[in-house]
C-alpha cells in the first residue's frame, strides 16, 4: 500500500477510519466508502465488458501485499478486486457468536488466502485494523 497524505498506509485501517477517509478524499465530488451494490455492479461491468465472464470467481494473482495495480489484476481500468487486500464496505452483517459481533463486511480477494475470490464476503469487527484489509471509495457525481 502507498502512504496517504499523513504518511499512513491505507491498510491496517478500521472500517470507521476507512469510511471517514473515503468521505474526505475529494473536495469537488462526493465520495464515500464503497457499498456492496457498487462492488457487485463493478463485477458485472467487468464481466460484461472485459470478456472475462468468470471474474466474480477470480482468485488472487499475488501472494504478497502489493501496491495498487502491480499484480496484473486490472480489468476495465479497475484494479485489485480479486487480488491484494480485502476491502471494507458499508454492508452490515448481523453475524455474531458468543464472544464477538462482526458488523462490517469486507469484499474481494485476499492475497493471504489463495481460495478467496472477487465476490467473497468476509466479516470483521468495525474497530479491527488488519494488515490484509484496506478500502476503496465510490465517487458520486
Amino acid at each position: 500500500s502507498k502512504p496517504n497524505k499523513e504518511g499512513q498506509l491505507w491498510n491496517n485501517v478500521t472500517q470507521i477510519n476507512a469510511a471517514t477517509a473515503s468521505r474526505d478524499l475529494y473536495t469537488k465530488v462526493k465520495s464515500d466508502l464503497i457499498n456492496s451494490y457498487a462492488w457487485d455492479t463493478a463485477i458485472v461491468y467487468i464481466q460484461n465488458f472485459s470478456g472475462d465472464i468468470d471474474y466474480s470467481k477470480q482468485t488472487p494473482l499475488n501472494r504478497d501485499l502489493a501496491n495498487t495495480g502491480v499484480n496484473s489484476d486490472e480489468k476495465c481500468k479497475i484494479n485489485d478486486m480479486a487480488s491484494n487486500t480485502v476491502e471494507w464496505t458499508t454492508e452490515y452483517c448481523a453475524y455474531s457468536n458468543s464472544s464477538n459481533a462482526y458488523p462490517c463486511t469486507c469484499r474481494g480477494g485476499n492475497y493471504t488466502i489463495s481460495s478467496s475470490y472477487t465476490d467473497d464476503r468476509g466479516i470483521v469487527g468495525a474497530t479491527d485494523s488488519l494488515y490484509y484489509v484496506s478500502f476503496r471509495c465510490a465517487l458520486y457525481m
